[in-house]
């Protein structure tokens, strides 16, 4: 049996967090990535947050609206959210 590549990864640098998606995600995909990033956040108390979707080719409607809405949640005092393109 072979396993499926990740498709995204959250990793810990110091006090902040690299989410790197590595792949298109559907909607409950998406949430689930939103839901684990602000768990995360909380549970490292991480000042800062690096989204980066760079190795999407398109970016649909629903991530478009997504990926603010996490900033949004991840805003201090938990952490600042840059997202990479």
């Amino acid at each position: 049996m072979t396993s499926l590549p990740a498709l995204v990864s959250i990793l810990r640098q110091g006090a902040y967090l690299v989410a790197s998606v590595h792949t298109a995600l559907d909607d409950s995909e998406m949430i689930r990535f939103q839901n684990d990033l602000i768990e995360q956040i909380g549970d490292h108390r991480s000042c800062g947050l690096i989204i980066d979707v760079a190795a999407l080719d398109v970016l649909h409607s629903f991530v478009s609206k997504t990926l603010p809405s996490i900033a949004e949640m991840a805003r201090p005092p938990r952490a600042a959210t840059v997202i990479v393109c």
